[in-house]
This record gives structure tokens, C-alpha cells and sequence, in this order.
């Protein structure tokens, strides 16, 4: 399996090329309420697709996903609700959705 890099707004990725099997590389943002998780997904995506809030209540109350493809290559950014270090109803949510539609996980970026 060949290596790539891909180079998006200063960032650089380095990861494998995916197989038959899974066609796209899988990205979950998560973290706590308010910490700006949207804003990373609109610097990674280049545009303003996750609505950001203005304060420190959470705006994205469902898991939601971003498409995109860079160099040929297709990613989907996967945006979460905030959580707590109290909050399984939210973790729960989030596992659920990513179980019936992201069978594979790449990375998580816990903000």
C-alpha cells in the first residue's frame, strides 16, 4: 500500500492510500462544548460549511458529516456535539451514529 501527503491550508497529512475496502479516510472532531470544533472543519474543508457559534454554548446538537476530496483522494469530517466528562447520553449518540455509518475511524481530533 503506497504512501501519500497531502498539504490543506498549512496542514500536512501523511497516511496510507486506502484500499477497496475503505475508499475514504474517516476524520472525527470532538471535544467539549464551545471549543471551536466547527472552526477547525471550516479551516481543514476551506469553506464555511459547519455553522459556528459566537459563544460558548454548543451550536451542532447531531453528529454531522463533511464531504471532500483532495488529490483525488475522498475525506469525510465528522463534527460532534460537545461533551462533558458527565455527558454519556452525548458519547452514546455520537458512537451510535459512527457505528452505522463510518465503519472505519482514521483519526480523531479531540479539542
Amino acid at each position: 500500500m503506497a504512501t501519500r501527503s497531502v498539504m490543506k491550508k498549512g496542514l500536512h497529512f501523511r497516511f496510507k492510500t486506502p484500499t477497496k475496502k475503505c475508499d475514504t479516510i474517516n476524520i472525527l472532531i470532538t471535544g467539549k462544548t464551545g471549543v471551536g470544533k466547527a472552526s477547525i472543519i471550516n479551516a481543514i474543508v476551506g469553506n464555511n460549511l459547519a455553522h459556528e457559534g459566537k459563544d460558548l454554548s454548543g451550536v451542532t446538537r447531531e453528529v454531522t458529516s463533511y464531504k471532500m476530496t483532495v488529490n483525488n483522494i475522498n475525506f469525510e469530517i465528522w463534527d460532534s456535539p460537545g461533551i462533558t466528562d458527565t455527558d454519556d447520553v452525548i458519547t452514546e449518540r455520537i458512537k451510535k451514529t459512527l457505528k452505522q455509518n463510518c465503519p472505519h475511524l482514521h483519526l480523531l481530533l479531540y479539542c
